[in-house]
């Protein structure tokens, strides 16, 4: 079963700021995926100041999955469970819980790309979700991809 890569806003923010599209890039090994919500929100967020980079992670993401009725209910369940005294926005959590709840009725091996962590221990519950942060794949970049590998830290490109 293919392991499918799924961002939340803040980790394309992380990346987009930083000016590294290309690490995400290649840690998701063209195997990314969003959902509907992220995809709206990442779109929303290109407008910011210093954030129009975010408009190019559909090229990274693809056509975004869009959630079933059952998968829309699941969703907000979730994204209530997460929510906190003073989150008032009815889509607070929304992308984080919609990507949960698709990841979990679809039955897909999953890595979800995330910084919040009520999100990631919400999504770390399933068996089939895995968690990374950015700070996870920041250092798993930093790493010499090979033993034979003889690149400068900041040297991204393949080594085949």
């Amino acid at each position: 079963m293919p392991t499918f890569f799924f961002p939340d806003n803040t980790v394309l923010i992380n990346f987009t700021l930083i000016g590294r599209h290309d690490l995400l890039e290649w840690f998701v090994r063209r195997s990314g995926q969003w959902t509907l919500s992220v995809s709206r929100e990442c779109h929303r967020s290109a407008r910011q100041p210093g954030l129009s980079g975010l408009a190019d992670w559909g090229l990274v993401f693809h056509e975004p999955l869009v959630p079933s009725p059952t998968e829309l209910v699941n969703a907000r369940v979730i994204a209530e469970q997460m929510r906190k005294p003073g989150d008032f926005k009815p889509s607070q959590h929304m992308g984080e819980a919609e990507t949960i709840a698709i990841v979990v009725n679809r039955g897909l091996a999953a890595v979800f790309l995330t910084d919040d962590h009520d999100a990631a221990r919400r999504a770390s519950a399933e068996p089939l979700i895995s968690v990374a942060s950015t700070t996870k794949i920041l250092a798993l970049a930093e790493r010499p991809r090979d033993a034979s590998s003889t690149r400068s830290r900041g040297d991204t490109s393949p080594t085949s």
